[in-house]
């Protein structure tokens, strides 16, 4: 009898069909399986199918197609980057700069040190800073001279595409103001002017803003009388000057992030409600409320509701309720992401459980509504069923129902300083503090620790008999005779991990936490990293210390110390008794260029 063929004896052209139909991280664990597949799968003809199946709306992927080479490179990047989040395994921490106020996105921290605004680009580890004095700035609108609180009244509000957008409060009786700053570079550009918004807005409202380098939304919620007044939301073309405002209607007063998110797609305003008038039947069941609103001057709204729970699964935990639009990078497609705690079955344990719902696209929402002009809430849309189940790549417990409570390594509220969820890697990230007993068991110091729970697909085969005939296929979820992709995956646990460890040098402990008490903490991630600010002595009034975890094994700031040639440990007392550096005139610029301050910090570690 013959023995059965195996992957690695197939042809390629053979071996090409199979291997193209996997995604990134299978492409991975197949290239480790032996050394005749490796050669396979280094192949650039392979890793580029990878990139544009599973990878083309990553970072990576699109790096990658951009230069039409280095595919390979791009998977294996993007599997380490996951990988590291998955195993609570960063590849550097390092001290970027101290301030007081940031923002983070598309890898550029953002941040307000005295009376300066900074940008870093920190995924390229940039080596130098701009700089926008603010001191010279504030009198230039005509909002008097500089004063000494004159930085303190700046509240940082968006980064994106080099345009900074931000608050100033009390420039009027009861009015605050809303400003757009082009802080890009102009080298090679057309000139473009710098000051791209100023607008009046209600003092102390609630706010949210979203640009890009052609058009901003911004909108403020106005409380009125005897209801629980309404969000203003406005649009301007940068380009043509174009404005359009309208109120959100059917929105109630809700908490940001919460109950109420906003995010820009394409150019279009996105908002997502779980609270909406009381006019909706909603007595059974939940929905989130969707709002596409498209840019321009003759803007239009599209909306629709998207099924999200039966009020019977149980009553819901709402402090640690998460909401957000995120883009799937699988295939560039909005998404709604929330991170519900909620009591399952009315059960005594509440546990964490992220779900994910996907969101039409402009182009999908305006064909829905077209096809049905006398119906302009959409309502009439797929998005309105009720699914007979939820598939299993659309929510992520945090736990198995059979997993050891022992090993949870489970936080409070009050301790849990950040907590996240990164979609792509499906992990649950939480940056938590866990004070350390002191020598003499009373006292115990503060210590800030990265906590992870993540999971991955399980083998199509059902070795446990969980779904039918013991080694056979998991069955696919049937709707009308029609099996539903990917209702076939099945998925499991990686367990709760924890760092760092607790054999890991002070040294990392001390960047990670400088002071014995942890205090206030904010923090930011995106797909690659966390950034936070946290107390530390030595700082100027109202300033924190800006602290890196990196999980991208490519952002290599200088003067990093490798652990395992570290001979010595670093005092921590003189962290930051360093001045910050002076920008360079450019032209009398209104934004200049400087050294960035983490090189006058040099306080960082590469950790393998």
């Amino acid at each position: 009898m013959p023995a059965p063929r195996s992957l690695d004896s197939l042809p390629f052209d053979v071996f090409y069909q199979i291997a193209t139909s996997l995604d990134d991280r299978d492409c991975i664990n197949l290239s480790r399986t032996n050394s005749t597949l490796h050669d396979f799968m280094e192949s650039d003809l392979i890793a580029r199918k990878t990139v544009k199946n599973t990878l083309l709306y990553s970072k990576e992927g699109q790096s990658a197609w951009a230069a039409q080479t280095g595919f390979r490179k791009a998977v294996g990047h993007r599997f380490d980057i996951h990988e590291a989040i998955a195993t609570a395994a960063p590849y550097s921490v390092s001290v970027l700069a101290y301030g007081a106020d940031f923002l983070y996105n598309q890898g550029v921290l953002c941040y307000r040190v005295g009376h300066e605004i900074r940008l870093l680009d920190v995924h390229r580890a940039g080596r130098h800073e701009r700089v926008l004095n603010l001191g010279e700035l504030i009198p230039r609108l005509g909002f008097g001279p500089a004063g000494l609180d004159v930085a303190e009244r700046v509240t940082l509000l968006h980064y994106n595409e080099g345009i900074v957008s931000f608050r100033l409060e009390r420039v009027g009786a009861q009015e605050d103001a809303l400003l757009a700053i082009d802080m890009d570079r102009r080298s090679g550009q057309p000139r473009r002017k710098r000051l791209l918004l100023q607008k009046a807005i209600p003092a102390d409202s609630p706010i949210f803003v979203h640009h890009s380098r052609s058009y901003i939304w911004y909108g403020t919620f106005t409380s009125a009388h005897g209801s629980s007044g309404v969000w203003s939301v406005c649009g301007k073309d940068f380009a043509t000057s174009e404005e359009i405002e309208f109120p959100l209607d059917r929105i109630v007063d809700g908490d940001l992030g919460q109950t109420l998110c906003f995010e820009m797609y394409q150019e279009h305003l996105y908002a997502v409600s779980t609270q909406v008038a009381s006019d909706d039947d909603e007595r059974f069941s939940s929905f989130y409320h969707w709002f596409c609103y498209t840019p321009g001057e003759k803007s239009c709204k599209w909306s629709g509701r998207v099924w999200r729970r039966e009020h019977r699964e149980g009553p819901i935990n709402e402090m640690w309720t998460d909401l957000s639009i995120r883009i799937d990078e699988t295939n560039g497609r909005p998404v709604i992401l929330e991170c519900r705690r909620e009591w399952r079955g009315g059960k005594s344990e509440n546990h964490r459980t992220n779900y994910i719902e996907p969101l039409p696209t402009p182009e999908e929402a305006k064909t829905w509504v077209d096809d049905d002009p006398n119906d302009p809430t959409g309502n009439h849309q797929p998005y309105n069923q009720r699914p007979e189940k939820r598939l299993r790549r659309n929510y992520h417990a945090e736990y198995e129902h059979n997993h050891d409570p022992k090993k949870r390594l489970e936080f409070i509220a009050a301790r849990t300083k950040h907590r996240s969820y990164h979609l792509a890697s499906a992990t649950f990230v939480d940056l938590v503090n866990d004070p350390a007993p002191q020598a003499d068991g009373v006292r115990s110091q503060d210590r800030l620790r990265l906590r992870t729970v993540s999971r991955k697909r399980k083998t199509p085969i059902d070795d446990e008999r969980t779904d039918g005939a013991r080694k056979m296929l998991f069955r696919s979820t049937q709707v009308d005779g029609q099996s539903v992709d990917g209702s076939e995956d099945r998925f499991v646990s990686r367990g709760v991990h924890m760092w760092p460890h607790d054999d890991t040098p002070s040294e990392i402990y001390n960047i990670l936490c400088p002071d014995s008490r942890v205090g206030s903490v904010r923090a930011v991630s995106d797909e690659r990293s966390i950034i936070y600010s946290v107390s530390s002595a030595g700082l100027p009034s109202g300033h924190q210390a800006l602290i890196l975890i990196s999980f991208d094994p490519t952002i290599r700031f200088p003067n990093l110390t490798s652990l395992r040639t570290m001979k010595s440990p670093v005092v921590s007392e003189n962290m930051f008794s360093v001045e910050v550096p002076r920008p360079q005139s450019l032209n009398s610029s209104l934004v200049q260029e400087a050294t960035p301050l983490y090189q006058a910090i040099r306080r960082g570690y590469w950790l393998r």
